[in-house]
């Protein structure tokens, strides 16, 4: 099995947003794990500090998206972070790109522009 330098953790309730995300971002040949809940990715980041990406929904059914970024920061997690909502929200948007998130993307979006941002956010972090 080839290991890849990085890996991206998806962090999205919807088992269907979740099964399409990771496809089509294993297509564009990352490697991907998946988790459905706020405890969970920062359990996950924890244990897994070559996490190099996030792509983060606002809304998990245990904490929001954005308190799970806030505390991946003060943990001094650096990975970047695509955040993803349902909800344009200003201040959701606003809250994300204050907490340092690579981009902010309103649902439903073009998958392809996620995995575009994807590899911006990875070349990003390996400049």
């Amino acid at each position: 099995m080839e290991i890849k330098n990085f890996e991206v953790l998806i962090v999205e309730d919807s088992e269907e947003m979740l099964w399409t995300i990771s496809n089509v971002l294993e297509t564009a040949g990352l490697s991907v794990d998946t988790v459905t809940t706020g405890k969970e990715a920062l359990k996950k980041l924890e244990e897994f500090p070559e996490i190099k990406l996030v792509v983060l929904n606002y809304l998990l059914p245990d904490i929001s998206g954005l308190t799970v970024m806030e505390q991946l920061r003060k943990n001094g997690c650096q990975a970047e972070v695509i955040a993803v909502s349902a909800s344009g929200r200003e201040e959701i948007r606003n809250g994300f790109m204050e907490a340092g998130a690579f981009t902010f993307i309103e649902k439903p979006f073009n998958i392809r522009e996620l995995a575009q941002f994807c590899k911006q956010a990875l070349g990003r972090g390996n400049a």
